[in-house]
């Protein structure tokens, strides 16, 4: 069994915080997979594929936005 301490090491912690946080900013739009399958009638096959297109959506935007930070920080800086 894994401890608390275990289990904020562990590689999926800070995407659960990602979860909640888009789940509050983006209510209706967004909801993690936990959500999706615990708490409504959707199909566990159908909130798996969500999950994997909200998951391509926000990590794409994420190196999108770092991909623009570094190009905004070279050219200011070249």
């Amino acid at each position: 069994m894994l401890s608390k301490r275990d289990k904020k090491a562990s590689k999926t912690f800070p995407k659960k915080k990602l979860d909640h946080f888009l789940a509050v900013a983006l209510p209706g739009i967004y909801l993690p997979l936990y959500t999706m399958v615990t708490f409504t009638r959707i199909p566990s096959a159908q909130a798996a594929r969500r999950a994997r297109l909200q998951d391509r959506i926000v990590y794409g935007t994420l190196v999108a936005l770092i991909l623009a930070l570094l190009i905004v920080l070279l050219r200011t800086f070249t």
